[in-house]
């Protein structure tokens, strides 16, 4: 698969693309150039290559791009932290391939982000140590879906119930800024920024009456409740993730993509709950152990588990087929005043 990266330099910049991308994280002290002027009001350019790649090829019909396809941003957020004190010492804005910048000679530990997500949040931005990414629990009508999956007991799912993230572009590098020189040369920085969020694609290819399914809903349990992205760490704190499946009664699956923050560190087992409705509105369960499938190379949860669907004795006045009866008329005094 192609690897799609995007590069923009100023005018003036271009002989700065000759040089090493940096790519490791809170990494030594870098390189930097000093071979061109920016004017006096800057003494820092920053030019950011973007990794959009996620290695991760998906078989959905309904559009998923906002899991398996990461866009260029229209803005990135710069913060320069104290690498003592751990506390913020200065913020800018730049665009999604990086700007010009004023920036205090000194030496700083920068985190770059990418700003305006619809889903993902932050928060914490005072102390890198507390920059957080996370998302909003979810409505309170999804919890008793998974309750009636989980109430034996025999399940483990604590923690909210949370969306989806979006995809969130980071990249973390230790800059030394030197003094302003007296021919207000600037020097340029260059950085990687790729998704701190995990993406994987789903399937479950065993079922028999699939053409009897309406719907279907999944939740994936001890998931990370965020990421510390500023120290590059996992929330210990656990969550479910729940998503929409889709039903692709032509290949006779269930099929979709997913985000996550990854799943919770430690021995934790991570359950995979599936409630399928057919065309009468009854319901049907399913719930996996896909503690292991984390750990595959591709991405891929499959699950093969046979699941049979019986033909409902009817599919009208169920969950899909709503009726109407007819109007009877009625008369009130309405009091005016």
């Amino acid at each position: 698969m192609t690897r799609p990266h995007v590069r923009l330099a100023c005018l003036s910049c271009l002989s700065c693309l000759l040089a090493v991308v940096l790519t490791s994280c809170k990494a030594d002290l870098r390189e930097l150039c000093y071979d061109h002027s920016h004017g006096q009001n800057y003494n820092l350019a920053l030019l950011l290559e973007l990794n959009l790649e996620l290695d991760l090829d998906v078989d959905v019909e309904v559009s998923t791009e906002a899991h398996t396809k990461v866009q260029v941003p229209d803005y990135m957020k710069v913060c320069l932290y104290n690498p003592v004190t751990d506390q913020l010492a200065k913020t800018e804005m730049v665009t999604g391939y990086g700007g010009d910048l004023s920036v205090t000679p000194d030496t700083y530990d920068m985190v770059v982000y990418s700003f305006g997500t619809e889903w993902t949040q932050i928060r914490g931005e005072g102390d890198i140590n507390t920059l957080e990414a996370f998302t909003s629990d979810i409505t309170t009508t999804k919890a008793p879906l998974l309750a009636a999956i989980t109430r034996s007991g025999e399940y483990e799912a604590p923690g909210p119930i949370i969306y989806t993230p979006d995809h969130l572009l980071v990249a973390r590098e230790r800059v030394e800024i030197p003094p302003f020189s007296a021919e207000n040369r600037v020097i340029t920085l260059k950085a990687l920024a790729s998704t701190v969020v995990e993406t994987y694609g789903f399937q479950v290819v065993n079922i028999s009456g699939i053409e009897y399914v309406a719907s279907a809903e999944a939740f994936v349990t001890n998931q990370a409740r965020s990421t510390f992205f500023g120290r590059g760490e996992k929330s210990t704190e656990p969550a479910t993730i729940y998503f929409p499946v889709e039903v692709d009664r032509e290949r006779g699956v269930l099929s979709t993509s997913f985000n996550t923050f990854g799943k919770l560190p430690g021995e934790s087992r991570s359950y995979l709950h599936i409630l399928l409705r057919d065309t009468s509105g009854n319901e049907y369960k399913m719930s996996v152990d896909i503690t292991d499938q984390f750990e595959k190379t591709d991405r891929q949860i499959v699950i093969g588990e046979p699941l049979d669907i019986p033909k409902p004795e009817s599919s009208e006045g169920g969950g899909i087929a709503p009726s109407v009866q007819n109007w009877e008329e009625e008369t009130h005094d309405v009091p005016i005043g």
